[in-house]
């Protein structure tokens, strides 16, 4: 299964805190993407890349693939 597809399949999971999860996408030198990982608790990253939610994770995967 792809990852667009099990990210809808899981979208909206929160950890047992109650806090939603995050994403943050990896990108090389010509603007591909090359890793996309999870954060379980997104509002302690401290990193200087954008952090998704699961639906605008979804929409810039779609349009990546259909790009």
């Amino acid at each position: 299964m792809s990852l667009i597809n099990e990210i809808i399949k899981t979208e909206g999971a929160v950890d047992s805190f109650g806090i939603p999860r995050g994403w943050v996408l990896y990108f090389n030198s010509k603007d591909d993407i090359v890793e996309v990982k999870s954060l379980y608790n997104p509002e302690t990253y401290k990193g200087a890349r954008k952090v998704y939610t699961d639906t605008e994770i979804i929409d810039k995967l779609t349009k990546y693939k259909n790009k």
